[in-house]
């Protein structure tokens, strides 16, 4: 003997189905349009990114010239930095280096290392007009190829103000900053540290090492 199922039951049944069917539609098209404005927003900002680097690169080429040739540390201090680079005397002996590359005398600047900046600080720039300071985060996860790439960054900040190059907006100043740092030779030291801490992405940092090289040519 068969089951009879009321007829007003196979309805609601039905009724339920289509409501499911129709709410998975219509989330999928949800997500759909979701990823496309994030795919635009990301567009936009690699434009609007790509267009601040290319400024960056055309003040500092009418300022310094043509870019700089790649750094290449003294053998001695780099080594000493290597076998400890939580050593303040050791990263002051390299910061010097680094500017030194700049053609710019470091003159009353001294980098000492912190714990208290933060974890997203990894690196702090003071300049009150008589001297300078740098203060390098070290924490658990201190390598040698981010600790090294912070300080050129810090560093930048030093040759940008010191030099009379910037902009009057903050954000600009540290794509400049970075920028820079491609720019006066640095890019094998910034690819290998930077990433991850460093206010440009890594294809962002691609871009502006090509656009450089084009400089030079």
């Amino acid at each position: 003997m068969g089951i009879m199922i009321p007829a007003r039951t196979g309805r609601l049944e039905s009724n339920m189905y289509s409501m499911i069917t129709s709410f998975k539609i219509l989330f999928a098209v949800f997500i759909a349009v979701m990823t496309v404005i994030m795919l635009i927003k990301k567009l936009r900002k690699s434009i609007s990114n790509h267009s601040g680097i290319q400024e960056c690169i055309e003040l500092l080429r009418s300022s310094l010239g043509t870019p700089k040739e790649e750094y290449r540390p003294d053998q001695q201090l780099y080594d000493r930095y290597l076998d400890d680079i939580t050593n303040a005397g050791n990263l002051n002996a390299m910061a010097y280096d680094i500017l030194s590359h700049c053609s710019k005398q470091p003159w009353n600047i001294t980098v000492y290392t912190a714990e208290d900046l933060g974890k997203h600080t990894a690196g702090q720039y003071i300049h009150n007009g008589t001297d300078a300071k740098i203060r390098i985060r070290i924490g658990n996860n201190a390598y040698d190829n981010i600790i090294l790439s912070v300080l050129i960054h810090e560093c930048m900040h030093h040759f940008l103000i010191t030099s009379g190059i910037g902009f009057e907006e903050t954000d600009k100043n540290e794509v400049l900053t970075d920028t820079a740092a491609l720019y006066l030779g640095f890019s094998k030291y910034m690819n290998r540290g930077y990433i991850g801490v460093g206010y440009l992405s890594y294809r962002e940092l691609l871009y502006a090492e090509k656009e450089i090289q084009n400089c030079g040519e």
